[in-house]
């Protein structure tokens, strides 16, 4: 089938005796991740961060977001847990 394919697509060549795809190494490095954002462990958001961001910016990030004010709002941040490159959950009373 892939064969068939192969021709109806013009190629005259055998798809057998064609080589393997190349890939380029940059561009399987990620620019920016997506950080998970939880208040109280409940999922609340999702962030975007360039990749090469240093974890202990995560907070002021998350902080400065409009999306997540309203949870923040007037209550105390008793703890901060920040997974690099995945999490970071605010324990909020």
């Amino acid at each position: 089938m892939a064969e068939e394919l192969w021709s109806l697509l013009g190629h005259s060549r055998s798809l057998s005796h064609e080589p393997w795809p190349r890939w380029e190494e940059s561009l399987l490095i990620e620019n920016e991740l997506e950080i998970i954002v939880q208040f109280n462990g409940k999922l609340r958001g999702k962030l975007l961060v360039p990749a090469e961001l240093p974890q202990s910016d995560y907070e002021s990030l998350a902080r400065a977001h409009a999306d997540f004010l309203s949870w923040l709002g007037d209550k105390q941040v008793r703890k901060v847990i920040v997974v690099p490159g995945k999490l970071i959950n605010f324990a909020v009373g």
